[in-house]
């Protein structure tokens, strides 16, 4: 059992429910205008990065075969809250998705948009901005080796 009394396969359930509620609200299909079925790409499986080892505080940053990373070095247990101000350094992300939560990581957003994006956090669910999101990401959702990248985000959905 981990930290919120849920077993490892309860709160990857969970992660994967997040990353079909993200494609729902990015992708258009609610009528509300914008983006289209093109402005998220597919949940997609990122390759398991085999050292997943810990990271002591501190340490230069490793390098990481995905970014953002979906598995690989990371600080074990970070902890923090579901909505940051402040970009969530890589090897804290990977931590985070090893306990079994999702992240959220926006750039460019409006504030509206930022809201909308910021309501989908909470105890399995961590919401924060980034800079340099690849392929021109607006949003981009990362569970354990799982990475869904969305240009744009349409509140309307």
């Amino acid at each position: 059992m981990t930290r919120t009394g849920r077993s490892r396969p309860a709160r990857v359930a969970v992660a994967v429910a997040a990353a079909l509620l993200l494609l729902t609200t990015c992708s258009g299909d609610g009528g509300g205008g914008g983006g289209g079925a093109e402005a998220c790409g597919p949940v997609r499986r990122e390759p398991l990065d085999g050292r997943s080892v810990h990271v002591l505080p501190g340490a230069d940053d490793p390098d990481y075969r995905t970014d953002p990373p979906t598995s690989g070095p990371h600080l074990p247990t970070p902890g923090t809250q579901a909505v940051r101000d402040e970009p969530i350094p890589r090897p804290v992300q990977v931590g985070l998705l090893e306990e079994g939560r999702v992240l959220l990581q926006h750039e460019g957003l409006d504030d509206g948009e930022r809201a909308e994006v910021e309501a989908l956090a909470g105890d399995d669910v961590v919401v924060a901005p980034a800079e340099g999101l690849p392929d021109d990401a607006a949003v981009v959702a990362t569970a354990w080796v799982t990475k869904q990248v969305c240009t744009e985000l349409d509140v309307d959905a």
